[in-house]
């Protein structure tokens, strides 16, 4: 009988291979398990957990919506006539225009600010204009004088202005934006609306008349699309994004308590809810009508 005894070296190396084997696929294994998860991480937003219970994906959340955009994009610094005017005034400065930039500004110095600013007047002879004015002076100017006096504290300050002349009505819009260092951006819109014919304040139930709208239908608009942004805005918190909450059941969004509004380009008449107002936030509500 023969018998075959295998050479101890040979048996060594077929050791060895059979070992750098078993090795090689652990560390495939290991190296395919973290591929799937890296891709997993960074994979878009899809269905699953970063997706909200509405289907929205948090990218198609944090998007403007329409009316904001239109909004942001009517501040040109002019004004706008219209049609259906046939108003008599009397201008405080007969060399300018009936709305003018009485106060600019585009200063900047490193570190310490850039301004960029545009704050209009109203120039027509009326104890209402006068106090129209005082509180764009009051709230704008005022403001943008202060920056100039500071230092350090790299401040981003820009006002801007858009107004409408149509039925006898002057609407005047002003949007400002403050960045003070690291605090969060503030944005403040003050709105002014102007009977020309009667001179006079033009209130919100004038406006809303002149589009044959009832306040009953204006405030149900409201708060429907203030219910939709307040839904919008809990699905990011959900997803553990800072949002600015909203009540759609609060008195604030009853037309009749409405502050800023305006007409604007083809009538349309805007109400903003500009929570920088009040608030150090960018977060604003725009009803279109």
């Amino acid at each position: 009988m023969n018998v075959r005894i295998e050479d101890d070296s040979k048996k060594q190396k077929n050791m060895k291979i059979f070992y750098i084997t078993i090795i090689t696929i652990c560390i495939i294994a290991i190296i395919a398990t973290l591929v799937i998860q890296i891709a997993k991480e960074n994979k878009p937003y899809s269905q699953g957990k970063n997706e909200t219970s509405t289907g929205q994906k948090p990218t198609e959340i944090l998007e403007s919506s329409e009316y904001k955009e239109k909004f942001y994009s009517i501040f040109e610094n002019k004004t706008h006539y219209l049609e259906n005017n046939a108003y008599k005034i009397d201008k405080i400065d007969d060399s300018k225009e009936i709305i003018y930039v009485g106060y600019a500004n585009n200063e900047s110095k490193t570190e310490d600010y850039d301004l960029d600013v545009n704050i209009p007047y109203i120039n027509i002879k009326s104890d209402v204009i006068e106090e129209f004015n005082k509180q764009i002076k009051d709230i704008f100017e005022q403001k943008a004088r202060s920056v100039l006096n500071t230092a350090n504290n790299n401040i981003i300050y820009t006002v801007n202005y858009s107004a409408y002349i149509s039925n006898n009505i002057l609407s005047l819009v002003v949007r400002s934006t403050l960045k003070e260092g690291g605090n969060p951006q503030r944005e403040i819109v003050q709105t002014y609306n102007y009977d020309l014919e009667n001179q006079k304040i033009c209130t919100i139930d004038e406006l809303l008349e002149l589009k044959q709208i009832s306040k009953k239908d204006a405030t149900q608009k409201i708060k429907d699309e203030i219910k939709e942004e307040q839904q919008r805005v809990e699905e990011l918190a959900n997803l553990g994004y800072t949002v600015y909450q909203r009540d759609y059941t609060s008195d604030i969004y009853n037309v009749n308590n409405a502050t800023e509004y305006f007409l604007g380009e083809n009538n349309t008449l805007y109400i903003v809810y500009a929570y920088g107002n009040e608030n150090n936030t960018s977060e604003m509500d725009i009803i279109i009508m």
